[in-house]
């Protein structure tokens, strides 16, 4: 039943084929018929029943005395007040059923305008970091790569090497919208400064490499050597996406990203374009997103093999750290 339909039925203005319809489908759906009884006991409280009463005795003889009285005395603006409304409290009913079916009809429509505001943000965010990424890469020939100052530099690293070369100055980029606010972004400038926080202040390190997004972690030489991801125009190598779902950033939990409730990731590629996905697997060969060729939480097996990693997951991965059974 549509709303004009429910309110009918509550005012009872349905008859024949239309009424036995209508009744078929409150007994077969609870919450409709909640709110259609709803809706008729509000009707019923509203409505002017339409009773007459007698007057009170002597009503003729006081109305009488109260006109003379009333012209002994000077005339105001009340005294051209009408003593009846207007209107019938069965009109009231009608417009609140009108607006209540008006509400019911536009709060969906506020509701998905408001997911594509924030998803056109998380979009937005994704381009501005690949921009900054796509110049890093254009001096150093690579995209920003831990093990190169420290061995044990983690995936967020990129936030504080994108800082350094003045890439990045608008932290909010780093918060997807879709996933309700987050911490306040600790700044780090330098990346010898990232590495004295790690040593001292850990908590303080976690907040400056934190991002709602994963970074790709690089790949593995056939020599055993982990190498950066070149600069090259790609259309397949993703280079960020939502970051997924994890346990204490060492296992990744089946299913898509949290940052759009498991509907799906946005996802960054190398040519700077971004897609929504509604799976974690991309390509023509299902690649994980989140992980490599052997399904680890690992740098890939080649430079094909893109995997994503929350903030603190080393560059060298965690080569054990396979779907969680979670």
């Amino acid at each position: 039943m549509n709303a004009d339909e429910m309110l009918d039925y509550a005012m009872h203005q349905l008859e024949g084929p239309a009424l036995a319809r209508a009744e078929a489908e409150l007994s077969t759906d609870p919450d409709q018929a909640r709110t259609v009884a709803l809706m008729s006991r509000s009707i019923s409280l509203l409505a002017d029943d339409g009773d007459d009463y007698a007057p009170p005795p002597g009503l003729a003889q006081r109305t009488l005395h109260l006109v003379e009285a009333s012209r002994e005395r000077q005339r105001s603006i009340y005294d051209f007040v009408p003593v009846r409304v207007p209107f019938r409290w069965a009109d009231v009913a009608a417009v609140a059923g009108i607006l209540v079916a008006s509400m019911m009809t536009l709060l969906p429509a506020v509701s998905r305008s408001r997911d594509t505001m924030t998803h056109a943000g998380c979009t937005y965010n994704l381009q501005q970091l690949g921009r900054a990424l796509w110049l890093y890469g254009g001096k150093y020939d690579h995209y920003p790569y831990g093990p190169e100052v420290c061995p044990e530099s983690c995936a967020g690293n990129y936030v504080v090497g994108l800082t350094e070369e003045d890439l990045l100055t608008d932290f909010s980029t780093l918060d997807c919208p879709c996933n309700g606010p987050c911490p306040p972004h600790a700044t780090v400038t330098k990346v010898r400064e990232l590495l004295r926080l790690r040593e001292v202040n850990r908590p303080a390190f976690n907040a400056a490499v934190h991002s709602d997004y994963a970074y790709n972690i690089s790949f593995r030489h056939p020599s055993g050597q982990v190498e950066p991801i070149a600069l090259r125009s790609s259309a397949t190598i993703p280079l960020l996406a939502d970051e997924p779902d994890h346990v204490q950033f060492v296992l990744i939990r089946p299913g898509n990203s949290r940052n759009h409730g498991g509907r799906g990731q946005n996802v960054l590629y190398n040519d700077l374009h971004v897609g929504f996905h509604p799976t974690r697997t991309i390509g023509p060969h299902g690649d994980d997103l989140y992980l490599n060729h052997r399904g680890e939480l690992a740098p890939g097996v080649d430079g094909d093999d893109a995997v994503l990693c929350p903030s603190l997951v080393p560059f060298g991965g965690w080569p054990n750290g396979k779907v969680s059974p979670q």
